[in-house]
C-alpha cells in the first residue's frame, strides 16, 4: 500500500471512522445540492416520468434540408413486447454538388 505509513501517525480506530464519516457527509451535501438546485432531479427521485416532448419533423429539420428523415414506431412480432422502428429517408429536392474549392498552394 502506497500510503500505509499514515497509520503510524493516526490510529486506525480514529482514522477509518473519520474518513468514512467524511465520505458520507460529502455524499449527503452533494445530493442535497442537486435536489435544491435542479428541477428534474426531485421529480425523478419521486418516481415521475422524464419529460419527453413530442417533436415534429418541422421542429427539428432546417428549412433547406436535403433529406427528410421520418422515424415511426411499429409493433414487433406477434406475442413479443419489443418495439420496432421504421426509418424513412426521402430526398426533398435535387441536390447539386458545388465545385471543389481550390486552396492556395503553400510556398
Amino acid at each position: 500500500m502506497n500510503q500505509g505509513r499514515i497509520w503510524c501517525v493516526v490510529n486506525p480506530t480514529v482514522g477509518l471512522p473519520l474518513f468514512l464519516g467524511a465520505v458520507g457527509v460529502t455524499s449527503l451535501i452533494v445530493h442535497t445540492a442537486i435536489l435544491t438546485h435542479t428541477t428534474w432531479y426531485g421529480n425523478l427521485y419521486q418516481g415521475a416520468a422524464r419529460d419527453n416532448p413530442k417533436l415534429s419533423s418541422s421542429d427539428t429539420a432546417p428549412k433547406n434540408a436535403a433529406f427528410t428523415i421520418t422515424v415511426t414506431p411499429t409493433q414487433g412480432a406477434a406475442g413479443k413486447t419489443e418495439t420496432a422502428f421504421v426509418v424513412t429517408v426521402a430526398p426533398n429536392a435535387a441536390v447539386s454538388a458545388s465545385p471543389p474549392v481550390k486552396l492556395a498552394s503553400a510556398k
